[in-house]
């Protein structure tokens, strides 16, 4: 930089040409694979169905075609002339439609400029230089040799904060000129009006910097980056699978380290699926989004995060809206008049309940249930066999004071649910609603679907699913994690085994929706059970602050890394089993703690998670089944260690985690890669 300054000085220069890839800036990156990053962000954007390799490869052949039919450089093509062709080529092989054409090439840019800002970082040397010169009073003007147009160097010099620093800026792809044929130099310096042997033109590259630059007259100085140049090159190797796992690895491990809350690496799960359900929004154009309470708080600003981190054009948004709402306060909305109401889900789930469970569903005064009671005659909180096909339960229905109570509010909740949806401005009728919440069967969404009278869409999105209601076309679902739909698989089996965890780290810290009622402002009734408001003061909302913090650097590593979807469920996969096998005592007597605080809002309102494990898994049939499919048995692998700290600690810590943890990797690598191809075996054995 001394011999950079002292030419400038020694030779009176007054215009000072800077090149900007390995001279203002450099990459960590190699340089093909911003493309390749390009390509990542069109595919997510636009919802392509394309790999992002077959994009990368159709750009440079674009390239490579219209550089020898236009018989011209490659840097010297015109932007708009890529951009057409690349539509032309994807257009045709019905990659996208006709209709998305302009989306296509408005975003095709604008993904550039996000690419390259990814890989950025200033050249603090040259920097230096360019501001000193500034100072006093020299023009600076930004030359380039690449194959986006001008208006690209516009966005990236101020995204930098330094396009103060320059006079103009000049990209061989808009002047239609580039250095590396010596064309460009005659070109600027002829509109600008400048003599050339009072410029001078900084790069990194001694033909087209320095050599063609001193045949137009101008002087020249090469930067000595042959450092940078072989780190370009190194950069060319790599394998975006091996990168995945290593930022994996690396959030596993600080996740687990001591300052860390356990479980804090679970935010994984939560990061892929706002990924998936980004790229699916996308990929359906899908208007807006109603995240349901409570898990859902969290997933909604997981996701508005996710959506500002990548998003390419703010006009383009999803909308995302916080529906309160619970199992209990969804099926108060979707209730029938009593003649023809079914109280389907709390007959699927309740076979025993007594005549004050039932009332409480309600939420109903205490001093109306106590008049039903006492006007049927019954013992309240006698707990009945087969309740809803009951004599008792026969009698209730035509009982005038339960029956007038039951009306009014129907009809109440029904009422003040439509001014809380319509409050959120969406068009329902035409867009439907898209419902996204942890999982795990969809029954809020049936019974919004019901409220509707079947006549709107109600789409789920789910973290998991692992339970198949009746889904028809109108309300259709997806486990984005992991699915039942269309039928269990290994990924489905680990990935499922511990439901609960997923649930309590997206834990909110308001209470439940019990019911919705125009006496509150916020047109809901909540409940929040001590055990559980405890738990997220304590413990829920600092781990999940922490986890937050995990999202936001992954969001980071993870943007330059090439993957695909069917990369990261591998990945998953790998880290459930990890994470459900190798359970520290730190982290059971966390699972502890969560233990005393899940709230079950519905019948008899229970505290605490029980982790059943079958009386005949040791038989011989089981082991059997566990040799040849351990991910069956995986539910139950999960809970044992915790199972064994609360009988007996000494035997949990001498368990052999990681024996069971080494068989499901070998018994995955044996049947995924040596059995692979043995088709039979997988079809009869290894599903």
């Amino acid at each position: 930089m001394n011999q950079l300054q002292k030419k400038l000085e020694d030779h009176k220069i007054t215009v000072l040409f800077t090149d900007y890839y390995d001279t203002l800036v450099h990459r960590n990156t190699h340089p093909n694979n911003v493309l390749r990053i390009w390509s990542k962000l069109m595919i997510s954007e636009l919802g392509l169905n394309i790999s992002i390799d077959n994009l990368y490869f159709t750009f440079k052949e674009s390239v490579l075609y219209l550089v020898e039919k236009l018989n011209t450089d490659r840097n010297e093509l015109p932007y708009e002339t890529i951009q057409t062709d690349v539509f032309k080529r994807l257009n045709t092989i019905g990659v996208i439609d006709d209709r998305k054409e302009e989306n296509f090439l408005d975003y095709f840019e604008k993904a550039h400029v996000k690419a390259e800002i990814s890989v950025q970082r200033l050249n603090p040397n040259t920097l230096k230089v360019i501001q000193d010169f500034k100072a006093k009073g020299g023009k600076v003007y930004l030359l380039s040799d690449f194959y986006c147009p001008k208006t690209l160097f516009v966005k990236l010099l101020e995204h930098h904060n330094i396009s103060h620093l320059f006079d103009g800026v000049y990209s061989s792809s808009t002047v239609g000129k580039s250095k590396h044929t010596g064309t460009v130099y005659e070109a600027v310096l002829s509109e600008l009006n400048i003599d050339p042997s009072t410029a001078l033109m900084m790069g990194d590259n001694a033909s087209s910097d320095s050599k063609n630059a001193e045949k137009a007259g101008l002087h020249s100085y090469v930067l000595p980056h042959k450092k940078q140049l072989r780190q370009n090159k190194l950069n060319g190797f790599g394998d975006d699978k091996r990168k995945l796992k290593r930022i994996l690895d690396s959030t596993y491990k600080n996740c687990n380290s001591k300052p860390s809350m356990p479980y804090t690496e679970y935010v994984i799960f939560y990061h892929f699926f706002v990924e998936r359900l980004y790229l699916h929004c996308k990929r359906n154009n899908i208007k807006s989004l109603f995240f349901l309470s409570r898990e859902g708080l969290f997933l909604k600003k997981l996701f508005d995060s996710y959506l500002k981190h990548h998003e390419i054009d703010e006009s383009n948004t999803i909308p995302t809206h916080y529906l309160k709402v619970s199992r209990q306060a969804s099926l108060q909305i979707s209730l029938n008049p009593i003649e023809t109401e079914e109280f389907s889900y709390l007959k699927r789930k309740y076979k025993t309940m007594s005549v004050l469970e039932f009332l409480s569903f309600f939420n109903f005064e205490e001093s109306i249930k106590h008049s039903i009671v006492k006007s049927i005659n019954v013992n309240g909180n006698e707990l009945i066999e087969g309740f809803f096909s009951s004599e008792i339960f026969g009698i209730l229905k035509q009982n005038e004071i339960f029956k007038e109570a039951y009306e009014a509010h129907r009809l109440s909740n029904k009422n003040v649910f439509t001014e809380y949806i319509n409050s959120f401005n969406e068009d329902i009728k035409a867009d439907g609603i898209n419902v996204v919440d942890i999982g795990w069967g969809g029954t809020m969404q049936e019974a919004i679907y019901k409220f509707f009278d079947k006549k709107i869409k109600v789409t789920g999105f789910y973290l998991g699913l692992n339970l198949i209601y009746d889904p028809n076309k109108d309300t259709k679902r997806y486990g984005l994690i992991f699915s039942i739909l269309p039928y269990e698989t290994y990924s489905f089996h680990i990935l499922h085994a511990n439901t609960q965890l997923y649930e309590q780290f997206a834990g909110a810290g308001h209470g439940c929706c019990v019911e919705y009622s125009k006496s509150s402002d916020s047109y809901t009734i909540e409940h929040h059970e001590e055990n559980e408001k405890w738990l997220y003061d304590n413990y829920i909302g600092k781990h999940q602050d922490e986890m937050f913090e995990v999202h936001q650097t992954l969001l980071r590593d993870l943007q330059t890394v090439c993957y695909d979807q069917a990369m990261v469920q591998n990945e998953l996969i790998n880290f459930a089993l990890r994470l459900g096998i190798k359970q520290s005592p730190r982290k059971i007597k966390f699972l502890e703690t969560l233990s005393s605080g899940y709230y079950q809002n519905i019948s008899n309102k229970k505290t605490g998670i029980e982790y059943d494990i079958p009386k005949n898994l040791m038989s011989v049939k089981s082991l059997i089944k566990f040799i040849l499919k351990p991910e069956t048995f995986f539910r139950y692998v999960v809970k044992l260690n915790h199972k064994l700290y609360k009988s007996n600690k000494t035997i949990a810590f001498l368990f052999p985690s990681f024996i069971v943890y080494g068989y499901y990797k070998f018994n995955k690598y044996v049947r995924y890669r040596m059995l692979k191809n043995l088709s039979l075996l997988k079809f009869n054995y290894f599903r």
